[in-house]
């Protein structure tokens, strides 16, 4: 994750184990402190995405982070 320094969260995954459909949980970008209403899906290895809001880029293993401790 490329963030300039700045330690803040910027992702977050939320599982909600009543959903059968999507059981694994969703991925959302948290811009400037404001979580996003849109899921965000992790992208291929070693292509991140690049929020136009913030700067902060997302990558692969930020995602996977994200998934084992709930929020990066």
């Amino acid at each position: 994750m490329h963030d300039g320094g700045d330690s803040q969260m910027v992702l977050t995954f939320i599982s909600d184990p009543l959903d059968e459909e999507h059981a694994s949980g969703h991925f959302y970008h948290v811009c400037r402190g404001i979580l996003q209403k849109e899921e965000v899906l992790p992208p291929a290895d070693g292509e991140p995405i690049a929020c136009t809001g913030c700067g902060v880029e997302l990558e692969l293993e930020d995602f996977k982070e994200a998934h084992l401790k709930g929020a990066v």
